[in-house]
């Protein structure tokens, strides 16, 4: 099995998003057998990049270092205002700089990405963020998974742990991501 890198953009540690990256990589490193790195905080960790000759903070290097052994991105996007969030395309911008022998976006070619969102009421902006954000992926060279996972005020994360319907589904979309 592959590694799975897991980018969660939550805006703060108890977030909804965060919570449902916790629990996927949970699932995927014990049910799944398969080895996970998670990434979060990138708005207290990652500074806003200015200049793509600026050297690349600590925590981006981290992301990148494993981003080089993994072939599978699930991405945790909150949405605001039928967007993703700022500080997931800032880490996403870092990421695609060159840097050693890798050039431009080479990072991300021949890779896979999948969304999954947890927002506050039906999330009826939740499709035009989805595909804001994945044509932003595509643009950086990622594969990305057609449909994305919407938890919302009918599916809330944290249901996961008593509506066993909603828990099949979740882990379902993540192993029919991770299989394709």
């Amino acid at each position: 099995m592959s590694k799975i890198l897991l980018l969660s953009a939550g805006t703060r540690p108890e977030s909804r998003n965060n919570e449902a990256a916790k629990i996927a990589d949970d699932f995927i490193c014990s049910e799944l057998n398969n080895d996970c790195s998670l990434y979060d905080d990138f708005f207290e960790n990652v500074p806003f990049l200015r200049d793509y000759n600026d050297d690349q903070p600590e925590y981006v290097v981290k992301v990148r270092d494993d981003l080089i052994e993994i072939s599978k991105i699930l991405i945790f996007s909150p949405v605001f205002n039928g967007g993703y969030v700022s500080h997931l395309k800032n880490l996403l911008d870092w990421l695609s700089l060159s840097f050693d022998d890798y050039s431009y976006n080479e990072l991300f070619k021949d890779k896979s990405a999948a969304v999954i969102s947890s927002v506050d009421g039906k999330g009826s902006n939740a499709g035009n963020a989805f595909n804001l954000l994945s044509q932003q992926l595509k643009n950086y060279g990622l594969n990305v998974h057609e449909n994305f996972f919407l938890f919302n005020e009918d599916r809330k994360v944290e249901e996961l742990k008593t509506n066993k319907k909603l828990k099949e589904d979740y882990f379902d979309f993540i192993k029919l991501f991770i299989n394709s």
